[in-house]
């Protein structure tokens, strides 16, 4: 026996085809309907609008008309027991609102089979949605971009494009400005005052767009319209949303968005708010918005009802925690989006009474300064890294650094003058105790963990930069604060003192000298990042931080041009080390290679030391032709510090 024959939808006995004279299905349904029996009237969409009300007419029409003219006849049909069957034009987006099939004849029998799902119908003052209303500016939001995006036809095409779109959209996010809008949500009789940048509401999504950026499914059945209210507080925080939900969602709704599924929703502004309802320009100081469940009959795909499910509850749902309503931030925001976020008075306070604690000398200030100084200066001359690393984490420095760079963003005087003073307290007495130490002890040598601190590049200015960032975020984000000791550690403040001060005491100027160097620094690159950090989370606006961040970007470039030259002596070095690390050379009368090549660069001169394995001690005129070889190869002249090893 064969396959059992897939059963065909029921079609029905007689319909209405409602068709623009160019529309390309009309032929193919005229076709259809004579061979399915189907009985076939036919009428234009505009005759059909005119129509006198209460004419009968058939209980199902087929629409063969281009997207522009189906909101009106949806409009018409809504609440009335009229089943819509959907032909679509070329280009038309019907096919991915309702998941209509790809073929003209699946098109036809789904158009006049029998049966339909019952779908909401949202109306914008009046004018039925089919998709969904972008209100404002709401770039990346809207379906006009990725509709241009889906029409290219090659791949390429489709990424040249969608990075144009992108870039666009990212240029038109600095020319925003937001809108003073009263909202009136469901069934409350006050409106909210706020400020919003953009509104999309979503009937049909389609795209997935709307609940991937809610966070939850939404569905064209559930009896309540779904609205994504775009509240940023800056351009920052915007990108920020969009970036985390395109490239990787993360919990929680966006600080950017705020979220209103509800039957009702009405919008005013004092000045005419520009929206598209399903790309169609319009313009209004009132906009309402008003939704009837199962108020419209459509015959949709197979996979429609599935991602449509009818819901159960209700309830108008609200989460509208980011939406901003406070009297000062609206101030803040209502002429133009900035940059970054302006932090209120209540966001800060706690932060300010922090760091103003932070700037002072107090006795725990002075005690923990002492002893983690003590503990590294200990751990240096031991060659002790776990000593030094306790020494790391007990000092106090890195708080009045990050109270000194807010102290420089805010321009803030009384601050700036605690800061800079607990600072050069700690700095006195760190150098005053290593030096101390270092006259009573009779160790003197320099151990690796010493001349590491010595020779600062622009890696270690790297280093205070990263810190910087993460010290100052960790101050603002209190759930944070415990990673500081990890961000002490980083940047070692407390080491490059001791090792200052260790200099001081043995009166070697070149110790004091390098390690100061680190220890500045660590300094000026912590405060330069931390202030940055600070006026990116909006602690300061941009005209008030301006004279600060340059004080502290001339100290930063003041520095990096010794770290600059510093650092390209040590790539210079490292160039040299692996030139000689396999390098086999002549001696006159042999081949050797040098094993453990360590080379130093001293007053202009390179210093080659190295270990020699030969079955014989070399003789001097051998030495001097190995220096020979060595200074034609690295062009300079040259030291050569040799251990002759024999083996036989």
């Amino acid at each position: 026996m064969g396959d059992a024959e897939e059963e065909k939808p029921a079609l029905v006995r007689a319909a209405l085809l409602i068709r623009d004279e160019e529309h390309p299905a009309i032929e193919a349904a005229r076709a259809f309907a004579s061979a399915q029996g189907i009985e076939l009237e036919e009428i234009g969409p505009q005759a059909l609008l005119d129509a006198t009300p209460g004419r009968p007419m058939q209980q199902h029409w087929v629409l063969a008309v281009g997207d522009e003219r189906v909101a009106g006849l949806v409009a018409l049909a809504a609440g009335k027991e009229v089943a819509l069957g959907l032909l679509p034009a070329a280009g038309s987006v019907l096919p991915r609102l309702f998941d209509l099939p790809k073929t003209v004849d699946a098109q036809l029998a789904l158009a006049f089979s029998d049966g339909a799902v019952a779908l909401d119908i949202t109306r914008c003052n009046d004018e039925p949605v089919l998709g969904f209303v972008a209100i404002g500016d709401v770039p990346f939001l809207d379906a006009r971009g990725r509709a241009l995006v889906r029409a290219q036809p090659t791949r390429w095409r489709r990424w040249r494009i969608a990075a144009a779109v992108y870039w666009n959209a990212i240029r038109r996010l600095f020319s925003i400005r937001p809108s003073a809008v009263r909202l009136r949500i469901g069934d409350e009789e006050k409106p909210r005052r706020s400020a919003v940048t953009g509104i999309v509401v979503v009937e049909n999504d389609a795209e997935k767009l709307g609940g991937q950026l809610m966070g939850e499914h939404l569905s064209a059945r559930d009896g309540r319209l779904s609205a994504l209210l775009v509240a940023p507080t800056s351009v920052a925080a915007y990108l920020a949303a969009l970036g985390r939900e395109m490239f990787g969602p993360g919990r929680g709704m966006p600080r950017a968005f705020s979220v209103v599924k509800t039957r009702r929703l009405t919008i005013e502004s004092a000045e005419p708010l520009s929206y598209r309802i399903d790309g169609r320009r319009r313009s209004a100081e009132r906009i309402e918005f008003a939704v009837t469940a199962a108020a419209l009959k459509v015959k949709t795909g197979p996979g429609f009802a599935d991602d449509n499910p009818v819901a159960a509850d209700e309830r108008d749902t609200l989460r509208l925690k980011t939406l901003p309503e406070n009297e000062a931030r609206l101030a803040l925001i209502s002429s133009r989006l900035p940059l970054f976020t302006h932090a209120l008075e209540e966001d800060f306070k706690e932060l300010f009474l922090l760091l103003r604690e932070s700037a002072r000398v107090t006795p725990d200030y002075v005690i923990l300064t002492l002893a983690s100084t003590l503990l590294a200066a200990l751990g240096l001359v031991l060659g002790s890294a776990a000593v030094i690393i306790g020494a790391m984490v007990l000092a106090p420095l890195m708080a009045p650094i990050v109270s000194l760079a807010m102290s420089l963003l805010r321009r803030d005087p009384r601050l700036l003058r605690a800061a800079a003073k607990t600072i050069a307290v700690g700095v006195a007495l760190a150098l005053a105790a290593s030096a101390l130490l270092a006259l009573v002890t009779p160790l003197r040598r320099l151990t690796p963990e010493i001349e590491a601190r010595l020779h600062p590049t622009l890696l270690d200015l790297g280093v205070a930069v990263v810190s910087g960032v993460a010290a100052a975020y960790a101050y603002a984000r209190e759930s944070v604060v415990k990673s500081l000791p990890g961000v002490a550690i980083a940047v070692a403040l407390v080491p490059p003192l001791a090792v200052a001060g260790i200099g001081l005491g043995w009166g070697d100027a070149r110790l004091f000298g390098g390690a100061a160097l680190l220890f500045l620094t660590n300094l000026v690159g912590i405060a330069s990042t931390a202030a940055l950090t600070f006026l990116v989370l909006g602690y300061a606006p941009i005209q008030t931080a301006a004279r600060g961040l340059r004080m502290l970007a001339a100290a930063l470039v003041a520095l990096a041009l010794p770290l600059y030259f510093s650092f390209d002596r040590i790539v210079e070095v490292w160039r040299l080390e692996r030139q000689l690390q396999r390098a086999v050379l002549s001696t006159g009368q042999r081949e050797v290679q040098l094993r453990e090549p360590r080379v130093a660069i001293e007053d202009g001169r390179v210093v080659v030391a190295a270990t020699v394995v030969a079955p014989e001690l070399l003789g001097t005129a051998e030495i001097d032709a190995l220096k020979d070889e060595l200074e034609r190869r690295v062009q300079r002249e040259v030291r050569v510090e040799l251990d002759l090893r024999v083996v036989r």
